[in-house]
């Protein structure tokens, strides 16, 4: 039961949001707002915090397989001249197969819907790209300029967060297990 427990979790661990709290205007409407107000904050197993719900009726014991549907984006996301649709669909294989993954460790994955198995469906719903900063040798005022020039050229290196919303509902009759953002 704990390693059910454990693979279930995984997903919204993966969905773990550094921060300590989500304001209102991240939330996307992939899940629907009921799930929003009963978010708990949490800390996961690798020690961040995240927000979860799971639901009164989820039984560990019910569930021995994960069906994992494919990371979507939502909403629909366009391309720009930073990240390209190639880019954003690689990205969206990537993370599923990272799921798939970190939950086939503990739990057997399904390609079908049926008794006792679990669908995780998950989006990026937001991304954040910024700028990294200044290592400590870039404030020399020479490097500053180079540095201030780079980043004018668009060679600066980038940090990009993801911000994912995941739910996990019964394959069979659709209700929803647990959410976590």
């Amino acid at each position: 039961m704990i390693r059910k427990l454990i693979a279930i979790s995984c997903l919204a661990a993966l969905a773990g949001c550094a921060s300590q709290d989500i304001p209102k205007e991240r939330y996307s409407g992939f899940l629907s707002e009921r799930y929003y107000e009963q978010l708990a904050k949490v800390e996961s197993p690798s020690d961040q915090v995240v927000f979860r719900f799971i639901s009164p009726n989820f039984k560990a014991d019910n569930y021995h397989h994960v069906q994992v549907d494919p990371v979507i984006a939502y909403p629909k996301p366009q391309p720009t001249e930073n990240v390209s649709m190639d880019v954003l669909i690689t990205l969206q294989a990537k993370l599923t197969r990272l799921i798939e993954d970190s939950i086939s460790e503990a739990l057997p994955l399904s390609q079908t819907s049926g008794p006792g198995v679990l669908r995780a469906q998950a989006a990026i719903t937001g991304v954040d790209i910024s700028n990294t900063g200044l290592k400590g040798y870039e404030y020399i005022p020479i490097a500053m300029i180079a540095a201030g020039a780079n980043t004018a050229s668009g060679g600066r290196d980038q940090a990009v967060r993801l911000f994912l919303e995941s739910r996990m509902v019964d394959s069979e009759s659709g209700e929803v297990m647990m959410v976590g953002i």
